[in-house]
């Protein structure tokens, strides 16, 4: 085959694929950067405290269900939107808990003739240091992270992060 002239038809069909490789390169950057961005992305965690006031008069083994106004999104200024938060002492542990069910993400509440969390979409039970115990729910009760804050009276305040701890 000579490499001299290349005909009309060759030149358009080859300029043709040359092109449709061009904007499907140029398409898939936009794609590419969305799939990866999260690679990158640095998360802020946004500390709010549990109103209701202080925890310290929380009693040990009975979980007491406050409000946080949680940001979601991110972007000035973050809308927050109000989640309740059960506040648990246990065996001189502190725990901050979601109340969303880790099966089919109903509102569960604190049953005391029970002394368990319940769901009562499908009955699913939780311990109170969140461990799922009876029902369909396949994972622990989420809980929020959270740090304890001392005010200038000495009284302890919980604050929790808009994200919740990874479950083991």
């Amino acid at each position: 085959m000579s490499m001299g002239r290349i005909s009309r038809r060759q030149f358009m069909v080859r300029g043709t694929g040359a092109m449709a490789g061009l904007i499907t390169a140029m398409l898939s950057v936009p794609a590419v950067g969305f799939l990866l961005s999260p690679l990158w992305a640095s998360t802020k965690e946004i500390w709010v405290t549990v109103q209701g006031g202080p925890i310290d008069d929380i009693p040990e083994g009975l979980p007491t269900a406050r409000i946080a106004s949680v940001p979601i999104g991110s972007g000035p200024p973050a809308p927050a939107v109000n989640r309740i938060v059960y506040v648990t002492k246990y065996q001189g542990k502190l725990y901050a808990f979601s109340n969303i069910c880790s099966h089919m993400q109903c509102d569960v509440h604190w049953e005391p003739s029970l002394s368990l969390f319940e769901c009562p979409c499908h009955g699913g039970l939780y311990a109170i240091t969140g461990r799922n115990v009876g029902g369909p729910p396949p994972q622990p009760l989420p809980q929020w992270m959270h740090r304890v804050q001392v005010d200038a009276q000495g009284r302890h305040h919980l604050q929790i992060a808009n994200r919740l701890e990874e479950q083991i």
